[in-house]
């Protein structure tokens, strides 16, 4: 899957893809806000689930789905890595380009 750049990666719909529910899926999440320049890398991203299937499953973010591929446009934006302890809808991502530094 082609990668996108850093500068790609937009607010707005994305998708993440798991086998949270046994089977290999695509699911709707929001990129709430992307952080260019930020000094935690792996948390370049705020998401929020907007899948109605995976909020009735799991209610969001759940163990496990950390490293979860986020799919923007085609493209391989970064992966899941943190869900708000006080809100399992939201979590952090890292850019493909910060995982691909390492």
């Amino acid at each position: 899957m082609e990668i996108a750049c850093r500068q790609d990666v937009k607010q707005g719909p994305a998708y993440i893809r798991s086998n949270i529910s046994g089977e290999l899926k695509d699911y709707a999440i929001e990129i709430q806000k992307v952080d260019y320049n930020s000094g935690h890398k792996n948390k370049s991203m705020v998401i929020k689930v907007t899948d109605p299937e995976l909020l009735e499953l799991t209610g969001g973010i759940v163990q496990g789905m950390s490293g979860s591929p986020i799919i923007q446009d085609g493209k391989l934006a970064g992966a899941v890595t943190h869900v708000f302890v006080q809100d399992a809808s939201r979590g952090y991502g890292i850019l493909i380009e910060n995982m691909m530094e390492h």
